[in-house]
């Protein structure tokens, strides 16, 4: 069977919603949600949690600098929660966890983040370039002062 586009691409509607913190770690966190629908806070805090469980200690460390980030997608079928930090000086590690009816797990072979996410990690990826990596860019406050606020494009 061929490839087929089985619905058309929706954006969803895609809110910062302040810092986390845990261990030592800043994280932006953001949500997601279908355009119309409550974002569904308690829903995501078992998810919040196992991911926050995937990060590295120490938080910060001569080539990490203990920040990332934290997307939170509502979805009809299922949820997830990708967590991401900057390491090794200019490398991106994240998690997936997917949240269905049997609860929060580790993200399986083939599941990932989708491409309404990968345009808030693109943002992201700008921002650190820009306000940590280039001399003179404002350091890590620019870097979690500089929140995504752009909107998604189907």
């Amino acid at each position: 069977m061929p490839f087929r586009v089985a619905r058309p691409p929706t954006p969803p509607v895609t809110r910062y919603r302040g810092l986390v913190e845990h261990l030592g770690f800043r994280l932006k966190r953001y949500a997601s949600v279908e355009a119309g629908e409550p974002f569904a806070e308690e829903r995501f805090r078992s998810g919040r949690g196992l991911a926050l469980s995937a990060l590295p200690e120490p938080a910060v460390q001569h080539d990490r600098p203990g920040v990332g980030l934290v997307l939170e997608h509502q979805l009809p079928e299922l949820d997830r929660v990708t967590i991401a930090w900057w390491d090794r000086e200019r490398e991106l590690p994240l998690r997936v966890i997917v949240g269905d009816d049997a609860g929060w797990r580790p993200a399986r072979e083939g599941e990932s983040l989708c491409v309404w996410d990968l345009a808030i990690v693109a943002a992201e990826r700008d921002a650190y370039l820009e306000t940590v990596l280039t001399p003179g860019g404002g350091g890590i406050d620019a870097y979690l002062a500089r929140a995504w606020d752009g909107a998604l494009r189907g």
